[in-house]
């Protein structure tokens, strides 16, 4: 793959990468089965819904979607999330 094959998210985290500004953790074996863990938990959880939004509301989903780069039920799960873990923290 070229790198003007990638889209300028990938490209910006490999020239994050090629400048050095990531640092392995110490334990990289535990935080490897860690992160596993909870991917496996999370694709076990994974609920189908079905919303009604207004026209406009979708179309700047979708519009944001596009920018992103990301299928929009990725984005909207995304935002969801985000929503939702902002909220639990309070």
């Amino acid at each position: 793959m070229k790198e003007n094959d990638l889209t300028l998210q990938e490209q910006e985290l490999l020239a994050s990468v090629e400048n050095d500004e990531w640092l392995s953790v110490p334990n990289l074996e535990e935080e490897i089965k860690r992160y596993q863990s909870y991917a496996k938990a999370q694709l076990g959880e994974l609920e189908e819904i079905k919303i009604e939004i207004p026209a406009q509301d979708l179309q700047f989903l979708q519009a944001l979607a596009t920018q992103a780069e990301t299928p929009l039920p990725n984005m909207i799960a995304n935002l969801l999330h985000q929503f939702v873990v902002h909220n639990l923290e309070r």
